[in-house]
């Protein structure tokens, strides 16, 4: 079971995740992602996952499409930093990879 929360202010939209990251939450996630990202492209997402306490590979999956579209992930406890530290890697490596690609 998860928990959504949508929290919208004049700069940015702030998702509050609680419970535990998996497929068909994922799915709602992306939903409600791909909804706010379609009706103000221009405004910056923050998803707070401090009270994420699973994450399962198709979530996972998912957090690193939204932190390569530019959604900050902002994580609390060893797990969640772990995992965000390990998406935020990817992503930088990914980036550096398409930089040296020749065109």
């Amino acid at each position: 079971m998860i928990r959504i929360g949508i929290h919208d202010e004049p700069e940015l939209t702030r998702f509050t995740i609680e419970g535990k990251l998996t497929g068909r939450c994922a799915a709602e996630l992306e939903k409600c992602w791909s909804n706010v990202s379609a009706a103000k492209p221009t405004k910056s997402i923050v998803v707070n996952l401090a009270s994420v306490t699973f994450v399962d590979s198709e979530s996972r999956e998912l957090l690193v499409r939204m932190r390569r579209n530019g959604v900050e992930l902002v994580p609390t406890g060893c797990l969640m930093k772990a995992i965000v530290e390990q998406i935020d890697a990817e992503v930088a490596g990914a980036a550096s990879v398409a930089e040296h690609q020749p065109e």
